[in-house]
């Protein structure tokens, strides 16, 4: 079963600036320089923008939210995108 929610979106849209907010824009090359590199966006039906930062120094997780302010997160687990869809085989198949 693929269990994919973007349906063929990037993880990053190419118009990511237009994509966030004044406050998030303004904190994006400050968070940037200090090493955090934007990972997806996450954006839920309702709600502004939240964009997922990853460290690549120590391996962390951040969130830079709607109002601008970012957070790291601890004990984040974010999943890799798998190359290939596993699907499962039924025994009961037949094949003609």
């Amino acid at each position: 079963m693929n269990r994919e929610k973007r349906k063929g979106n990037t993880p990053i849209p190419e118009n990511l600036m237009e994509v966030l907010s004044e406050a998030q824009r303004q904190a994006l090359p400050g968070i940037k320089f200090a090493g955090w590199e934007p990972r997806f966006l996450r954006q839920q039906l309702f709600q502004g923008p939240t964009l997922v930062m990853h460290n690549s120094n120590d391996g962390s997780i951040g969130l830079l939210d709607e109002g601008g302010r970012f957070r790291k997160q601890d004990n984040t687990k974010v999943r890799e995108q798998e190359s290939e869809i596993k699907t499962p085989i039924s025994k009961n198949l037949r094949y003609f």
